[in-house]
């Protein structure tokens, strides 16, 4: 618990110096619709690992994160527009047969209903051509449209075959395979924009950003910014099914093992150095690979290979990420898990869990077996409870960092 009370109390001392660094920056970068940042927490480091711009998951809020999300899409909406939309889009991913992610988009569409708006599920997937009706396993329904742009405007035709147009769109697909015609050159708002899609988004400039304002808040708390933050380095030109590149992954992957082992020298920490291949523009958890030994890149097995070479939507992965690795000393019920912390217009709508009784304390948790708890649904068998205040408000920073690093990042990839 060390860095969690450490950061805690350095934070209650600062508080009105990190919120104004907060307001200040998020008035210059408008925060997104949303966002969920997955954290990594060892007993004396604690940093984001993640960031997602299009998450899903909302399935997982808990009746009081619902309530807290409907507060702050009510303050985005007033924020960014004078007049709140009449109908909002969501533009999901073409997942039509996962029903947990269908869930997730029933409780998005929960959530924004209860700002008093029409909201359409809105989709570009070539196999809706008309309306199409969705039961999920709780024999609620959800309801697909087939998107539409008409004179630069997102639409759909409704059942009076009128057409409806979006005042905003709040997209629910990261654009691994790029942008569809029906998005390009919409006048219609897109939130998050589509800009922050993996087509063109890399982790590696969405942590060099991250570090930079680590570097600040370290500053403004008179702390490390190491401490709550991870080392990367990366390289372009791979190809794991030919093993092209692997010369230039294996000189990073020892170069980085060798800063972080200066730091924990520094720190005077024991654990062994390893770090996180990844892809550098993905998502799901796919093409993700832990390794302590640059040896390991240079003797990769056909398995590895297969499993790194290939991102979602069958894109195949060309540049990747070497991330420093943070062993997580969070556990629930015996198990590792590591924080997902959800966020709509920059704040925290709910912390939650992520556990898998199947992976060990070094490696992602995100994978099949994984399950998932809120702070309200904890079973007793945790690492929490004793400082549970303290976690809650460094979650929250580390997420705002996350958050306003994305915002950041915009600003470049808007240039590209």
């Amino acid at each position: 618990m060390t860095i969690i009370n450490t950061i805690a109390e350095k934070l209650i001392q600062k508080k009105s110096v990190i919120d104004d660094f907060f307001i200040q920056k998020f008035r210059e970068n408008h925060a997104f619709f949303y966002n969920s940042i997955d954290l990594r927490h060892s007993s004396y480091k604690i940093s984001a690992i993640d960031t997602n711009c299009y998450p899903a998951g909302f399935n997982n809020l808990s009746n009081s994160g619902k309530i807290i999300a409907e507060n702050l899409v009510a303050n985005f909406l007033s924020k960014n527009f004078t007049s709140s939309p009449k109908n909002i889009f969501i533009i999901p991913e073409n997942h039509t047969r996962n029903m947990r992610y269908l869930e997730n988009l029933a409780i998005i569409v929960e959530i924004l209903q209860n700002q008093k708006c029409q909201v359409f599920v809105a989709t570009y997937n070539p196999e809706i051509i008309t309306k199409t009706v969705l039961t999920l396993e709780n024999q609620s329904t959800i309801t697909l449209y087939p998107l539409q742009k008409i004179s630069g405007k997102l639409a759909i035709e409704n059942d009076q075959k009128q057409n409806i147009f979006a005042d905003l769109a709040i997209l629910n697909n990261d654009l691994t395979n790029g942008i569809p015609e029906v998005l390009n050159n919409t006048t219609t708002i897109v939130s998050p924009p589509i800009q922050m899609g993996w087509h063109q988004r890399t982790k590696s400039q969405h942590f060099t950003i991250y570090n930079e304002i680590a570097h600040e808040i370290g500053t403004i708390l008179n702390l490390d910014p190491w401490l709550i933050s991870s080392m990367h380095e990366h390289c372009e030109g791979v190809d794991f099914k030919e093993s092209i590149g692997l010369e230039c992954l294996a000189k990073n992957v020892e170069k980085l093992l060798k800063k972080i082992a200066e730091k924990y020298l520094e720190h005077g920490i024991k654990d062994a150095p390893y770090c996180y291949i990844k892809a550098d523009n993905g998502t799901y958890g796919m093409a993700v690979w832990s390794v302590s030994n640059p040896q390991d890149v240079l003797e990769i097995n056909k398995k590895e290979r297969n499993k790194m070479n290939m991102l979602k939507g069958s894109t195949q992965t060309s540049k990747v990420m070497i991330q420093e690795g943070i062993i997580t000393a969070d556990k629930i019920n015996n198990n590792p898990c590591e924080p997902m912390i959800y966020m709509v217009n920059g704040e925290v709508a709910q912390n939650l869990f992520r556990t898998n009784n199947s992976r060990d304390d070094h490696i992602s948790l995100n994978a099949s077996g994984a399950t998932f708890y809120n702070l309200e649904n904890l079973p007793q068998e945790n690492n929490f409870i004793d400082s549970k205040n303290n976690f809650i408000i460094v979650y929250e920073l580390i997420a705002k960092m996350a958050s306003l690093a994305s915002t950041i990042e915009l600003k470049f990839l808007k240039n590209l």
